[in-house]
């Protein structure tokens, strides 16, 4: 045996040294039943985060299309509304050479019936004056007869009657 100083025997016999062997003892044993464990858990835990990281970098790099495809529509959209507006103006204004027409058919329609009612309205007139003017003849005719009229030329007609009805028989 080596013989020991009297200081390393002070160093041997410290009560820190059997906690310091317990601690290595223990620190072995954690590690040899720990190790597999802890390195299998690692390796999940870190394929788990870089499957993560790249579900993470697939949806980064869809939302950029998406953001693509939306700022693309949104710089089509003043063309789409301005597009819009022009079809709607286009579509006003067939609708109101549409109704223009429309009325204007209309109009003719109503200026042909009035007309015929104002034709048939004066011929009617027409009629119905000469039945007045007709029926006045008559009335001064007979006024005129009845005072101009004698009973010699009232016998006269009557003769000259009674002849032709003569004349008019076989």
């Amino acid at each position: 045996m080596i013989p020991l100083s009297p200081q390393m025997a002070l160093v041997l016999m410290s009560p820190e040294i059997p906690r310091l062997v317990n601690f290595i003892i223990f620190a072995a044993i954690l590690y040899y039943f720990l190790h597999q464990p802890v390195t299998q858990f690692l390796k999940q835990r870190a394929q788990k985060i870089r499957a993560d990281l790249e579900q993470a970098q697939a949806e980064r790099e869809s939302a950029r299309v998406k953001l693509q495809e939306i700022e693309s529509r949104l710089s089509h959209l003043d063309k789409e509304i301005a597009e819009l507006k022009t079809q709607a103006a286009a579509e006003a204004q067939a609708e109101e050479a549409r109704l223009q027409a429309s009325a204007a058919a209309e109009a003719e329609k109503l200026r042909a019936l009035t007309r015929r009612e104002i034709q048939s309205a004066t011929e009617a007139a027409k009629l119905e004056l000469k039945v007045f003017a007709a029926a006045k003849a008559v009335e001064l005719a007979n006024d005129l007869i009845r005072r101009e009229m004698t009973d010699a030329d009232h016998h006269r007609l009557i003769e000259q009657f009674t002849e032709q009805i003569k004349e008019a028989r076989p």
